[in-house]
């Protein structure tokens, strides 16, 4: 869930704007770059569940190891982090429906 709010927004929004501006056909080692970091956090997350196998993500990870008032302030983070993630997939996606409006 924390991967697709992080690039969910971000492969539909910036991924044209980028690849024109910054990357040129660099693009696809930047794609490979961040699958690597993806592959990486996944593993880490995989390693997790097999040590703790409860849910709860992140806040049940750092509150087992941690203790409660980690958990606490990593759990109010994270919906922190996915209130922020909608906002900005909100942010492009209107961009989108209004340069569609616009060319109608």
């Amino acid at each position: 869930m924390g991967v697709g709010s992080t690039v969910g927004g971000g492969v539909f929004v910036l991924t044209g704007e980028v690849a024109a501006r910054y990357a040129g056909p660099a693009v696809v080692l930047s794609f490979l770059f961040a699958s690597l970091v993806c592959l990486f956090a996944g593993l880490c997350y995989a390693e997790f569940a097999a040590m703790i196998p409860r849910s709860g993500s992140a806040y049940t990870y750092v509150s087992t190891t941690w203790g409660e008032a980690v958990g606490w302030l990593v759990g109010w983070t994270l919906i922190l982090e996915y209130l922020f993630g909608c906002e900005l997939i909100a942010i492009g996606w209107s961009g989108y429906l209004d340069s569609t409006l616009a060319s109608l």
